[in-house]
């Protein structure tokens, strides 16, 4: 706010920063974010696993462009992966298995050139609507995972 009261008192324009705070800043944030990811997700796709299946390709490439990467609308794969593996418990629990078996036995590699890692044992991050930086860390829980989709 104080940034802003110089750039309007440099057009002699009266603010004062303590007056005309912004009353619920991370709920007008949120609604921008909101607004954001809607443009640039496909909800729909999200909530239809036959959608998700069947768009996904035969052979999923390493390397893409940022492009091709939003055509494929990463953020509404990213939360029916969530949804699919958390809705189960049996899955839930295959996929600590796999981690922790994939730990044991170096299956798990990344960099170029690839190296071992090992993995936390973590589950994946619901999207939560109402929470602006769910988005973030659920497209970072999965990034931090994708070893395990390799």
């Amino acid at each position: 706010m104080e940034e802003l009261a110089k750039l309007l008192q440099s057009r002699d324009i009266d603010f004062d920063p303590l007056d005309r705070r912004i009353m619920c800043f991370p709920h007008i944030i949120n609604i921008c974010v909101q607004h954001v990811i809607a443009n640039f997700t496909n909800i729909e796709l999200a909530k239809a696993a036959a959608e998700f299946v069947s768009a996904l390709p035969l052979g999923l490439p390493d390397r893409q462009t940022f492009e091709e990467a939003v055509q494929r609308d990463p953020v509404a794969l990213g939360r029916n992966i969530v949804r699919v593996l958390r809705n189960s418990g049996q899955r839930r629990d295959l996929f600590d298995d796999i981690v922790r078996d994939g730990n044991e036995k170096e299956w798990f590699q990344a960099g170029d050139p690839p190296v071992t890692v090992e993995l936390p044992l973590v589950q994946l991050l619901r999207n939560i609507i109402t929470r602006w930086d769910t988005v973030y860390y659920m497209v970072r829980r999965l990034r931090e995972m994708r070893p395990v989709s390799r």
